[in-house]
């Protein structure tokens, strides 16, 4: 069985799934923006009580790892990491934009697929999928940048993520017609399970940082980074 988890944006949600065949048999989803370090674990324990089942029924751990919420991000893979060590089980992390692409697979025959998410400052968020795989890894870059890349292309685009409409704006003015799949600015934990049951996901679970944190040091100390 496998739990799965996404703090790294404005949802704290959590999925139990079998992985084969793979059936999601709970999930619990809240909208926090803040707040996921105090409402993650219980809600962990709902869902298990939900399912009928124990922590020691549990045989992996999935965890969104980035782009996202720095403290949301460190939450999530301070808990799962902190449960499998006490489980005795493995615990992996899955890219909030591989989820992000993921119900997208099918749509890659002759197209690229591309997810993004607002970063703010004028970025976003970006990877590039295609039939063979990804074109561009998951970056941070201005929409300008993003959108140019996209229209190097030549092909037709299917995008995802909360900054789709606005790389939809700037490619229209590049005379590329997109089209727009979904704008949701946060993974969806059934896709984290469903990555994690194929092992498309990387162990240890590991914070993935694209943009330095917004926190400045006071002088004389560092900012502490995973």
């Amino acid at each position: 069985m496998i739990l799965a988890i996404d703090t790294a944006g404005p949802n704290c949600a959590v999925a139990i799934a079998s992985a084969n065949p793979f059936r999601v048999a709970v999930r619990h989803e809240a909208r926090v923006e803040r707040g996921h370090a105090e409402r993650l674990m219980p809600m962990i324990e709902a869902a298990l009580s939900e399912a009928a089942l124990r922590f020691a029924d549990l045989t992996l751990i999935a965890v969104t790892i980035g782009p996202g919420s720095f403290t949301g991000v460190r939450v999530g893979v301070a808990v799962a990491r902190g449960l499998a060590l006490a489980l005795d089980i493995r615990a992996c992390g899955v890219g909030v934009l591989d989820a992000l692409l993921w119900p997208l697979r099918g749509e890659a025959a002759g197209k690229a697929v591309a997810a993004a998410l607002d970063a703010k400052r004028g970025e976003a968020y970006a990877a590039i999928s295609g039939t063979d795989g990804l074109i561009l890894p998951p970056c941070v870059a201005d929409y300008e940048v993003i959108a140019d890349r996209i229209a190097a292309l030549g092909r037709p685009i299917v995008l995802t993520g909360s900054a789709a409409p606005a790389l939809q704006d700037r490619l229209a003015a590049r005379g590329i017609a997109a089209e727009v799949a979904g704008a949701a600015d946060h993974a969806d934990v059934e896709a984290v399970a469903a990555l994690a049951a194929i092992g498309r996901c990387s162990t240890p679970p590991r914070p993935l940082y694209l943009r330095a944190p917004d926190a400045k040091p006071q002088a004389g100390k560092a900012v502490a980074r995973a």
